[in-house]
């Protein structure tokens, strides 16, 4: 399936994304090709491969028991003074 300049810009104003003219056919082209690699792996036989839903094949997870703990900082000091002092990060011009 080719994608044309038009698709994109199409796709473009119903996301509301401004999209140069030169950029609809380099997209047109990148997203073209991406459906042509997509349309390639279609032809694949998964027959023999089961349905997973995790991609973790031992079993193992990264898991963690979700835990409270006491948290000195900001909380605090907002209490205390009821404002924060930080760091200028904004210059004047």
């Amino acid at each position: 399936m080719k994608i044309s300049a038009a698709d994109v810009a199409y796709v473009a104003e119903l996301a509301n994304l401004e999209v140069g003219d030169g950029e609809k056919d380099a997209l047109a082209h990148q997203l073209s090709r991406i459906v042509q690699y997509v349309e390639q792996l279609e032809q694949l036989d998964t027959a023999a491969v089961e349905p997973t839903a995790q991609v973790v094949a031992d079993g193992a997870r990264a898991e963690r028991r979700d835990r409270v703990e006491a948290r000195d900082g900001s909380s605090e000091a907002a209490e205390t003074v009821g404002l924060f002092r930080v760091p200028k990060v904004i210059a004047e011009r």
